[in-house]
């Protein structure tokens, strides 16, 4: 009677498992699927609209690319320190002239950045990682076959309903996780396409002086930061995705039987959490780790 009891509740818990995992890979696979792509294949309308306004925007940053222009060839020019010489002067025209270049060609540059998130992305999914999670062999073992593995006895069964109180727990976790990570990865794409057309009136400071060109330089940096936002987004999703479906983090010790699927599941519970953080949080190490 009891082994049979203990056969049923290991089936469930089982069984709720791969549905929270159902869930959380799905949700998680649409967020990675998104990562790998190019915004303007993501959304043709999206990017229809951010050219659209860009031209616009094109306009507005030939005329500040020249008053930025006269602007630092003023204060250069009646700076009694300088030494206004004529490789001076052109000096400051090779600038006007590397000012209308990124200005006009702001978004064919961006759009090439791009294929570099999506190129990282390809071969990292080439070299065969995944961002799904799976029960580990250990735990199958357990819940499909407990009586055979070591989990008899009243107090085994007590854990078993305790686990599945844990397994639906973890449903609401992975299915809060994982849609909020695919929120993440709608957001990076929304983010991206408002950034672009700003690239215009940022390179336009490239024609003035050093005091007025570090917002082209702050533009850039924002943008590559944002754009291989996504590669690191995907490599926390397959690093987490690797060490749960790996088996236990060794933090229940050297429990076994129920014990240990009980100790798995809080794991489980805390490396989605974990992959949230690291995915909300990818810009910011993006951004540290290259210096942007």
């Amino acid at each position: 009677m009891l082994e049979g009891l203990i056969e049923a509740l290991g089936f469930v818990v089982y069984l709720l498992l791969e549905l929270g995992l159902s869930f959380y890979n799905n949700l998680v696979g649409m967020a990675a699927g998104m990562l790998g792509q190019d915004p303007a294949a993501w959304s043709s309308a999206g990017w229809a609209f951010t050219k659209n306004v860009n031209s616009i925007f094109l306009a507005i940053g030939g005329v500040l690319t020249v008053i930025f222009f006269l602007m630092g060839f003023c204060a250069d020019s009646m700076d009694i320190r300088q030494d206004f010489r004529v490789e001076n002067i052109l000096r400051m025209f090779l600038k006007l002239s590397v000012a209308e270049f990124f200005v006009i060609n702001s978004l064919t540059l961006v759009r090439k950045l791009f294929a570099l998130s999506t190129g990282v992305i390809s071969k990292i999914s080439g070299q065969g990682l995944t961002f799904a999670y799976k029960i580990p062999d250990e735990v199958y073992k357990l819940l499909n076959s407990p009586t055979e593995n070591g989990i008899t006895g009243g107090s085994d069964a007590l854990l078993l309903v305790v686990s599945i109180l844990l397994a639906l727990i973890f449903m609401l976790v992975a299915v809060g996780c994982g849609g909020f990570i695919l929120y993440e990865a709608f957001q990076r794409f929304f983010k991206i396409l408002l950034l672009v057309p700003y690239g215009t009136l940022a390179n336009s400071t490239i024609a003035g002086n050093h005091m007025l060109a570090h917002s082209a330089e702050a533009f850039w940096k924002y943008a590559i930061a944002t754009i291989l936002e996504a590669v690191t987004m995907y490599m926390a999703l397959a690093l987490c995705a690797m060490i749960i479906s790996s088996g236990s983090l060794q933090l229940v010790g050297q429990q076994t039987g129920a014990l240990y699927v009980v100790g798995w599941m809080l794991e489980m519970c805390l490396i989605c959490w974990l992959t949230l953080g690291l995915v909300k949080g990818s810009e910011t190490i993006t951004q540290k780790a290259l210096g942007l």
